[in-house]
């Protein structure tokens, strides 16, 4: 059984709110909800409405958001809803977030919960304090009529009445924070003293540290109180992990103090890098001018940074939510094969964050667990770090763990829903060529391996077992291709050792001498190594001469294992032969150099078998796979995925050589679509149509599709260039590999560097393509 190391986070869920568009109640019950929940203040609230559907996916898909929970019900709510109806609670029982305690009859909630917080610090830091202690934690009131009194449920938070529950939040906060009251009165100005308090709002965020997010800075937004964008867009600024306080421009002499000691803050907070000054930067909706002379009397040591707020910040470009958690760990998991994919199960850490000696039992309540595998060698061909694409979250959830709720979609792997007495885990990687089918069928297409797929799949996986498309380096060698396909080869057809040498020696073979194939003695790579690794791999069968096979021709062979001296039948050289002292299993044709030595020409013939025995050119594979291996040296291998030839049905099908997939660089993903051709052959029109239809259904997904042209031969003939000069003037994504690229280890290392490329250390399939213009178009 292997063994395979998970990095685990846990977190709170993260929950997207559903609201009316425009409905300031709605966004206050979504705020006062909040305070209940752990990491509540990192939940953005989604705007709903029938005239701008787009944007509240947009804030869905930025967020990334696990469940969502609906602050009222209307048509166009229950449509999102709807339309996403794998981001529930996997027990389904709290899909409004309360459920009801069936002996109490009040509503208890079924995520982490913001009691866990008060009860884990009063153990920790409050339990053993005097009585009249009280900490920088605070509870805020006002009146409601106050004119500020939603933006102060927005900004501090507030524990909710009307939801029956059975829980005393607003108690639990007093007594297990050391909490004190602070009131607001009724238009007086705001303390500053509560800016440096942690209030029920503030209090959701303990314990948890954000990785990732926006580059742009801390600082004030400027709005109005009563404008619902406003007070939406100051919520989800924060909720993105920005530290952030809202001045209100129609109450300024109110927030005046407040804002002082906010600034004053700041500016006290080090530079992120000492040789770049930070800023504090200034959001809002408002007139530029307007706002500029608004901070004309609050600007500190710090320079001031204005971000106009609209739509557009949210599209992913602008701002970036940072992703939060509680502590990060390391655990090692079992790797059991199972049918044709793999298990994976480990126990999960202890829950620290949790207080060991809680006064209710919230075992049933539900967080998630992200997981990120450190290596994927103990699954070959499977992966625990799909694409991060949500819409698949199903896809990946009935195939890694068999509940097409469980799961989520993450940028570096997956978080599972789990339930806090849940002590293991267990998941199922997922193949390769599933993914890339599915998300061929996302963009409309069905896609399935075809023969030609099939086949170059098994010489692939036939090299060896682990990391099989490394042993592939022999095809790069020019010499070893002409050998396969030689007439001297044809089927029924048996070549001596020395032809086949020759035949490897004079196409340019001491260009490959550097070549790394297998551990040798020698520093240079010799074409008998080549053979014999051909041999070795059984692309090549030796076949003894019919005379000593009717003479029965015997020698003496000393097991590799036990040295024990045996006289055998040559014929035994052509297979595998057991020693009867150790029963130790030996593969003859390795020995066939050594113990014959000079005579091998004497007694043997070579031909080729298994899948190299068919006149069928082995359905064009050798192409494909020495053009996978080059996207290899610059794909990281970690996030790379590939499946060799496919056919795609729809209403225009077509068939591809294969396809490459890299994510993980961002939240972007390629994926290259290919036409390989050996030498002889021909790029035609029809190939890049068929490509180019492709291409834009995927693009329509959001994927960044190439098309790669890869050819066996040393340059491509006029008409073909002429082609590609084509899609340059369409401004199509494509790449182009000749032998000049596919035959080196690295494709653009040993390229003279007099021809300035543009990306010689290209990390992406950008970077190749940028090179591919400059090389072939230039």
């Amino acid at each position: 059984m292997a063994t395979n190391s998970l990095s685990i986070k846990y977190r709170p869920l993260k929950i997207g709110f559903l609201i009316r568009d425009g409905s300031i109640d709605d966004l206050v019950k979504a705020a006062e909800t909040n305070t209940l929940l752990w990491g509540g203040i990192y939940n953005p609230i989604i705007p709903v409405s029938k005239s701008n559907k787009d944007f509240s996916n947009q804030l869905l898909n930025l967020f990334s958001v696990d469940v969502l929970f609906a602050v009222s019900n209307t048509e166009e709510i229950n449509q999102i809803i709807k339309t996403n109806p794998f981001l529930k609670d996997p027990s389904h029982y709290a899909e409004n977030i309360f459920y009801e305690d069936w002996h109490t009859k009040k509503n208890i909630i079924a995520y982490l919960d913001s009691i866990n917080i008060f009860e884990y610090y009063w153990e920790k830091e409050f339990k053993n304090k005097p009585v009249p202690f009280k900490s920088n934690c605070a509870l805020v009131k006002w009146e409601n009529a106050d004119f500020c009194s939603n933006l102060f449920s927005i900004t501090f938070g507030q524990f909710p009445t009307h939801y029956n529950l059975k829980d005393d939040f607003q108690s639990a906060f007093l007594r297990g924070l050391k909490s004190e009251e602070i009131i607001i009165p009724n238009e007086a100005a705001i303390q500053s003293d509560l800016i440096k308090t942690i209030t029920p709002i503030k209090a959701t965020s303990l314990g948890l540290s954000g990785y990732g997010g926006t580059w742009r800075g801390d600082g004030l937004y400027i709005g109005s109180e009563s404008d619902f964008t406003d007070l939406l867009y100051f919520w989800n600024l924060r909720a993105a992990g920005l530290r952030l306080d809202f001045l209100s421009k129609g109450q300024l002499n109110r927030f005046d103090g407040a804002i002082k000691t906010i600034i004053k803050q700041l500016d006290g907070v080090p530079n992120k890098n000492p040789n770049i000054e930070d800023w504090i930067t200034i959001y809002s909706q408002g007139d530029h001018e307007e706002i500029k002379e608004i901070t004309k009397s609050l600007q500190g040591k710090k320079r001031f940074m204005y971000s106009h707020c609209d739509e557009l910040i949210w599209s992913g470009l602008n701002i970036k939510p940072s992703d939060f958690y509680f502590k990060w760990q390391q655990v090692l998991a079992n790797v059991e094969k199972k049918y044709e994919g793999y298990t994976i199960t480990s126990s999960l850490p202890e829950k620290s964050f949790l207080n060991s000696e809680r006064s209710r039992n919230t075992d049933s309540q539900s967080l998630a667990v992200s997981i990120s595998p450190n290596g994927e060698f103990s699954y070959p061909f499977h992966t625990l770090r799909p694409p991060f694409i949500r819409d698949l979250n199903e896809f990946y959830s009935r195939e890694i763990s068999f509940d097409p709720w469980r799961v989520r979609s993450e940028k570096d792997g997956i978080a599972a829903i789990q339930k806090v007495y849940d002590q293991s885990l267990m998941l199922s990687p997922l193949s390769h060529q599933k993914i890339i089918e599915k998300i061929f069928e996302h963009a409309g297409y069905k896609a399935s391996i075809s023969q030609p797929g099939l086949l170059a799949k098994q010489i692939i996986e036939g090299m060896r077992e682990d990391n099989p498309l490394e042993a592939c380096r022999i095809f790069k060698i020019t010499g070893v291709r002409k050998l396969i396909t030689s007439p001297l080869t044809a089927k029924k057809k048996r070549i001596k050792r020395s032809d086949a040498t020759r035949i490897i020696w004079e196409s340019n073979f001491s260009k490959f001498e550097s070549l790394y194939i297998e551990s040798r003695d020698s520093k240079k790579l010799s074409t008998s190594d080549v053979f014999n690794f051909l041999i070795k791999k059984r692309i090549f069968a030796p076949k003894l001469r019919l005379i000593h096979k009717l003479l029965r021709t015997k020698s003496t062979f000393k097991c590799r294992n036990c040295g024990l001296k045996e006289k055998i039948n040559v014929l035994v050289y052509e297979a595998d032969w057991i020693c009867p002292n150790c029963f130790h299993k030996h593969f003859m044709p390795n020995y066939i150099l050594e113990d014959f030595q000079n005579n091998s020409n004497k007694y043997w013939r070579f031909e080729r078998s298994g899948l190299f025995s068919k006149e069928n050119n082995q359905e064009g594979a050798i192409p494909v796979i020495i053009s996978l291996l080059t996207f290899a040296r610059i794909l990281d291998t970690n996030k790379f995925l590939y499946s060799t030839s496919l056919k795609l049905k729809s209403s225009k099908p077509c068939e591809i050589d294969f396809c490459i997939l890299q994510y993980g660089r961002g939240e972007n993903i390629q994926i290259g679509i290919a036409e390989c051709k050996s030498e002889g052959q021909q790029i035609t029109q029809q190939n890049i149509n068929n490509m180019k239809a492709v291409q834009d259904e995927m693009k329509k997904i959001k994927i960044d599709c190439f098309l790669i042209f890869s050819k066996t031969v040393d340059n491509y003939n006029s008409s073909e260039l002429q082609l590609f000069n084509s899609l340059k003037e369409e401004n199509r994504k494509f790449i182009i590999l000749s032998n000049k690229e596919l035959e080196p280890y690295h494709p653009y290392w040993e390229l003279n560097e007099t021809e300035n490329l543009p990306e010689k250390y290209a990390l992406d399939m950008s970077g190749m393509c940028r090179n591919s213009q400059y090389m072939y178009l230039k």
